[in-house]
């Protein structure tokens, strides 16, 4: 398997991983090129015969975007992230653990807040070394080791409710013998080439990652996100400083206005962009290339699947849903829901390459994911009807599908409410039995909450919506 060298060493045996090590190093650096082909990247068909596909990204997005700070400046909390909270977009703070809280440094109640709120902190090392240098220098091996460790063990100390698994080279000072040494404590390591990431890194000890300078137009940094959106790829930006009238804080610093205009950009890109952090990324990535989706059995009213993968769940935690979109055989047509477990999926129908497909969301190696069909004496097997009514996407901006379902024809009150109860939408009319589908644009919609309110002979369904700008 792909990954599985990966492990933790004993703390009396740090140094002694070399061969594994490099035996990762060479995995990661060279067997992506295997899987370049966008087409055969997604598409997959099981040992029982299975169509289906795994999104490239989540959503099966056109690219996805990581936000990364470095060096615990204190405007990258004051000014740079409440913008980004007001979008609802997670960052990856890669802090100095020996800066925390000292002179224009956040501390870790502040680390914890941003963690709090899904945001990820990870490893900038103990003490912004140079790996180049260290490495160069086998009597410093053990330095090495502290800054690796040390600084990741710290985080996990400090900020328990996550785990700390990425780190980012200070300066971008790396080589082989550093990667090796750093294997043992991270996932991924992100570097400082100005280039964006395909859809399979060439080294996951080496992300690239787009730095913003202090001169940077706002332009070119909206550029950068055109171009991944053409080219199906990973974008990681990379943000230092920030200047806020005359007042500047930490190195290269980006006039605040710039992040916030970019950010705007950006919001206008999201329905086709995964924004979201960079070990979440990792996860997903290496989750798509491992995983299988595989039928396990049936009855009359219900069809069940597992996705599995090998990827050892020891050192890292996987646990990040796929997307997936399964192309419909047998009475597949007549599925109402989808469960994994306890958990309702959300999914929809799209009709592509000549047949039509479920999309919905699993998590790899979890409860087997189960279609459920009426049963023969019609009998549904939901256990309650409120919970037969979603809408997906949700939150939503331009559109999302609200489905429910009727045990029969009926006409049926859909009824769409602000916060103050005032009627914006009505879609009722005659629907009929089964699972019922109803596109909602989001135009005309001012950002907010709203309720939705389905009314049949057998009760009511309520649906949360959520749409944002």
């Amino acid at each position: 398997m792909k990954y599985s060298l990966l492990r933790k060493s004993s703390s009396g045996n740090d140094s002694g991983c070399l061969i594994a090590g490099i035996l990762l190093l060479f995995l990661c650096m060279f067997f992506p090129f295997a899987l370049a082909a966008a087409d055969k990247l997604i598409d997959k068909t099981s040992s029982s015969g299975l169509d289906y596909q795994v999104g490239r990204w989540r959503g099966f997005k056109k690219a996805a975007f990581t936000i990364t700070f470095d060096d615990n400046y204190r405007f990258q909390v004051v000014y740079a992230t409440p913008l980004l909270n007001q979008h609802n977009y997670k960052a990856t703070y890669f802090i100095v653990t020996n800066r925390v809280g000292k002179g224009w440094a956040p501390g870790w109640d502040t680390l914890n807040m941003l963690a709090s709120e899904g945001h990820e902190i990870a490893s900038h090392s103990k003490n912004h070394a140079d790996f180049l240098v260290l490495s160069q220098h086998p009597a410093w091996a053990d330095s090495m080791i502290h800054e690796f460790r040390d600084s990741r063990d710290t985080i996990n100390a400090r900020i328990p409710s996550k785990k700390c698994e990425t780190f980012a080279w200070p300066n971008g000072a790396l080589d082989t013998a550093a990667i090796v040494v750093g294997s043992n404590y991270y996932m991924a390591c992100r570097g400082t080439e100005n280039e964006a990431n395909p859809p399979d890194p060439v080294n996951f000890y080496n992300i690239y990652s787009q730095h913003i300078y202090h001169d940077t137009q706002l332009a070119e940094i909206n550029g950068y996100i055109e171009n991944v959106l053409g080219n199906g790829d990973w974008l990681v930006e990379h943000w230092h400083g920030f200047q806020v009238g005359n007042d500047t804080n930490g190195y290269e610093p980006v006039p605040i206005q710039v992040f916030s205009d970019h950010f705007d950009y950006v919001a206008q890109k999201q329905d086709s962009l995964w924004i979201t952090t960079l070990d979440t990324v990792v996860k997903y990535i290496r989750e798509r290339d491992s995983s299988v989706l595989e039928f396990f059995d049936s009855t009359a009213y219900l069809l069940r699947f597992s996705l599995t993968n090998g990827l050892p769940d020891t050192l890292f935690h996987y646990s990040i849903p796929l997307s997936l979109k399964v192309r419909e055989f047998g009475n597949m047509s007549k599925v109402y829901r989808i469960s994994q477990g306890s958990i309702t999926l959300p999914f929809m129908v799209t009709f592509e390459k000549g047949g039509y497909y479920l999309n919905f969301d699993a998590l790899p190696n979890d409860s087997l994911i189960v279609m459920h069909l009426p049963d023969p004496a019609g009998i549904h097997d939901l256990i309650a009807l409120n919970k037969g009514a979603l809408n997906y996407p949700n939150p939503f901006s331009s559109s999302s599908t609200l489905l429910f379902d009727l045990a029969v024809p009926e006409n049926t009150d859909i009824r769409i409410f602000d916060k103050v109860g005032r009627v914006v939408k009505n879609y009722s009319k005659l629907y009929p039995g089964g699972r019922n589908s109803v596109e909602v644009k989001g135009e005309g919609f001012a950002p907010g909450i709203y309720n939705c309110v389905i009314s049949t002979i057998e009760g009511t369904m309520n649906v949360r919506m959520v749409i944002l700008r």
